[in-house]
């Protein structure tokens, strides 16, 4: 991950507009989560549902289904909806996440990956970075780096990583703060657990899953039962929290397949996806 601003970076309780995780992950400079983190905004966002196949242990993996045809999904996140599911995209579509299975998944899913990043280039949010720079920093393998244009992103960003570390007296303090507050009247608790289940995916960006599974968790059991009406928008938290981190591995285990930037690729295989970018437009 590229260091951390040294702008003034204030906490910030939504994710930025029109960015996908895997964007968003690109101008953070780490791509390798970038995967893991866009298929949980998905279950996130009711865009698929993760269930452990009924009657099965752990080494069943997980089933991923398709609950609508994408229509209304940014091009980043129907580049990785049409990988997983095939075009064209058809609600109750499926593909299941097996621990250390999942090789051939993850190789089909560094194209849109390498066109997402080759796209954050082509508007102007990134650039390329030349042979100087990464020769003196060799151990840095991101081959792009966000521009000047990005900087209000990226410090929108670790915002969103400011917030998930607060310990959660003082994210509840900010919300009501007048740089954080989003009403004039508290939170009630289902408020508060639907808004931070949205940034779950973000969690994982930033390697705070564990920390943030474990509130929204606590959230969730907590719940007054006068609030249970809407337990559709958080019936996700229970099943994630019942399954304790199995699922995250799973996933994870197809990004740990996707570095987008590793050796065998290069920059070339990055930024031929930006005269695919451009055809396609």
């Amino acid at each position: 991950m590229f260091p951390r601003p040294s702008r003034i970076i204030i906490p910030q309780y939504s994710a930025p507009a029109g960015l996908s995780l895997v964007a968003a992950a690109e101008l953070l400079g780490d791509g390798k989560r970038a995967i893991a983190a866009q298929l949980i905004d998905f279950a996130v966002r009711k865009v698929v549902t993760i269930a452990r196949p009924a009657g099965r242990g752990k080494s069943s993996g997980f089933t991923i289904t398709l609950q609508n045809d994408g229509a209304g999904e940014g091009p980043d996140e129907r580049a990785i909806l049409l990988t997983l599911f095939g075009d064209p995209l058809a609600e109750g579509a499926s593909i299941v996440l097996n621990p250390k299975r999942n090789r051939e998944l993850g190789a089909r899913l560094k194209h849109p990956h390498a066109w997402i990043a080759a796209r954050l280039v082509t508007v102007g949010l990134a650039r390329q970075r030349g042979f100087f720079e990464k020769a003196i920093t060799p151990w840095r393998k991101e081959p792009i780096e966000p521009t000047p244009m990005a900087f209000p992103l990226v410090d929108h960003l670790w915002g969103v990583h400011d917030y998930v570390k607060l310990a959660e007296k003082d994210r509840l303090r900010f919300l009501q703060s007048p740089d954080g507050a989003l009403r004039r009247e508290p939170l009630n608790e289902l408020e508060v657990l639907v808004l931070n289940e949205k940034l779950l995916p973000f969690a994982v960006l930033f390697g705070l899953e564990k920390k943030w599974m474990a509130e929204l968790d606590l959230q969730y059991r907590d719940l007054p039962p006068e609030l249970a009406a809407d337990l559709f928008d958080v019936l996700l938290i229970a099943e994630l929290a019942g399954y304790g981190l199995d699922m995250l591995v799973a996933v994870a285990d197809v990004a740990d397949i996707l570095d987008v930037v590793d050796a065998a690729d290069g920059v070339g295989a990055i930024f031929g996806g930006i005269g695919e970018f451009l055809g396609g437009l």
